[in-house]
């Protein structure tokens, strides 16, 4: 399980684990869960805008400076560096966690580990740009325990394959050496362990055809360095045969083998015919080492551990079959075909899924820039000098929420009863929170009749904004759109008032007719700086500009 923990750690993102161990150091409760989601939801997601975001949302507020001619020493730890090291394709995210006078202590980002470097040294590899933090206003994550569930449970969920595949292998292992410790058995064991070893390499090899820019298949691949490049090996001209890649085909033999092994754990019939195809497969070995060192000469680290795995079974294949009680009439033809058979089928299944996953990714690369094209501030103004806007004034109509002397106003026409309304209200409050100058304007489309329901709340809201002031009318708000059901008669008992409610015939009927004017026919209704929220644009979008 060490070494499945230490790939699924490899496979997570530098920048979860920076956050991560930032929040943890300020005692901040969070989950990966959540803290995975914010980061793949940033449109720059191995940024340092990045992190300044993510960490925002806990309350971490965050300043980028040049370090200059400062010391390490004269800045407050911890503290959020971007480095990089020869051999390293892309810069990562540091912590330090501690400095002296000559040294610094760094959380390692490729291993996880905490690191004792000098100034110097570290120096050279730090890109120069150091993120100060503040947890002043800390705060833990929301829904921080249904969080934590959803995570234990996807983890559970992950590890499933990985229990099923252990058990497997404990019980064939177990059935293997019931049947005696005699050579045959351990040759047995040894081809369903080795089996399994060039299956875990020979997967992470196919998904390099998948996603060759992952950080973690270019890590375990080695990377970008001088002589140690998967890329330039698996790239190169003569890795397929009859136009299929060498490493799906070596995906279908350790599969194949390895099922085998499973399937007829410890038969002499199988272990003969994995003899014979582990030799006769054993040529490739030279070929593979050859290309890589005199034509390439670029050395892929997996594909050499993978020659070991062959080199090993041939052997092995050799020992079994120079056995004096072993002899090809005790080929069972029945265990050809089905090794044949399975052989085909993940040959075939591997060739085919393969352009269908890449697909996929590429679908989600695409997705990602097309939402980094569209959340461009320039793309969204310009939609939004397209769009319809106000000819009729707005001054003093509805309520106004956040500080009145913002400078953007987001205008929101709606029905206190409106279902999209009421989900649309904490997404704009999040706005204001985080940006003074953005207020909201809530105009509303009751027509101050009697007969219309939708007259009381209104009555009432601006009665109270009138009576109680802007900050008591916000708080009315959320109990009135965050509450799970809309009954008007627990809302006035919450905030009686007497004779103001009389008074706000006149503004409901301002607000009636300016809806009538502009022609609101839906709501919510939403203007963005007097021009309306293009369609292409949801109030959920309005957070990337505000």
């Amino acid at each position: 399980m060490i070494f499945f923990s230490s790939i699924r750690q490899l496979s997570e993102s530098n920048l979860l684990h920076a956050c991560n161990y930032v929040l943890n150091i300020f005692s901040v409760k969070n989950s990966k869960y959540q803290l995975n989601k914010l980061i793949e939801s940033h449109l720059e997601s191995n940024s340092l805008l990045a992190v300044k975001d993510v960490l925002l949302e806990y309350g971490i507020e965050s300043v980028a400076i040049r370090k200059g001619d400062y010391s390490y020493s004269d800045f407050e730890t911890p503290f959020i560096v971007s480095i990089q090291q020869e051999g390293w394709s892309n810069a990562n995210f540091a912590v330090v966690t501690e400095t002296d006078d000559q040294y610094l202590y760094y959380l390692e980002p490729i291993k996880n580990t905490i690191k004792k470097i000098s100034f110097a040294e570290f120096g050279n590899i730090d890109k120069g740009i150091i993120l100060l933090l503040d947890d002043a206003t800390k705060k833990d994550e929301k829904d921080y325990a249904v969080n934590r569930k959803d995570e234990r449970i996807q983890s559970v969920i992950k590890n499933i394959p990985i229990y099923l595949i252990l058990f497997t292998i404990l019980i064939s292992s177990i059935d293997i050496l019931s049947k005696g410790t005699s050579i045959t058995s351990w040759i047995g064991l040894s081809f369903l362990l080795s089996s399994f070893i060039g299956l875990t390499i020979s997967t992470i090899l196919l998904w390099h055809e998948v996603d060759a820019h992952n950080p973690f298949i270019k890590e375990v691949c080695g990377g970008s360095g001088k002589k140690m490049n998967c890329d330039a090996v698996l790239s190169s001209a003569k890795v397929s045969f009859l136009g299929i890649s060498w490493s799906t085909w070596g995906f279908a033999f350790m599969a194949t083998l390895f099922f085998t092994q499973i399937i007829y754990a410890g038969q002499l019939n199988q272990l003969l015919v994995s003899s014979y195809i582990s030799i006769i497969v054993s040529p490739y070995i030279f070929f593979s080492i050859y290309y890589q060192g005199r034509i390439v000469k670029q050395w892929c680290p997996l594909c050499l551990v993978t020659q070991i795995i062959l080199a090993v079974n041939a052997i092995m294949g050799f020992v079994f079959i120079s056995l004096d009680y072993i002899n090809i009439y005790q080929i069972d033809y029945y265990s050809i075909v089905t090794t044949v058979f399975l052989g085909l089928l993940f040959l075939v299944t591997s060739y085919f899924a393969i352009p269908i996953l890449k697909s996929a990714n590429d679908s989600r690369d695409y997705a990602k820039k097309w939402k980094k094209l569209r959340y461009n501030p320039i793309i969204f103004q310009a939609m939004l000098d397209k769009s319809e806007a106000i000819t009729v004034s707005t001054e003093n109509l509805g309520i106004l929420v956040g500080n009145p002397d913002a400078t953007n106003e987001i205008i929101k026409v709606c029905n206190p009863y409106c279902g999209p309304c009421s989900k649309a209200h904490p997404e704009l409050d999040e706005i204001i929170k985080k940006n003074p100058d953005v207020k909201v304007r809530i105009i509303f489309t009751a027509s101050g009749k009697e007969e219309d329901r939708a007259t009381a709340p209104v009555r009432h809201l601006l009665a109270i904004e009138q009576q109680l002031g802007n900050q008591a009318v916000h708080h009315a708000l959320d109990d009135w759109y965050l509450a799970p059901d809309k009954d008007y008669e627990v809302f006035a008992a919450k905030y009686p008032m007497n004779g103001e409610l009389k008074q706000q015939s006149d503004k409901i009927e301002a607000m009636s007719g300016w809806c009538d004017k502009m022609k609101i026919r839906v709501t919510p209704t939403v203007f963005i700086n007097g021009k309306e929220l293009p369609d292409h644009y949801s109030i959920t979008d309005l957070k990337n500009f505000f």
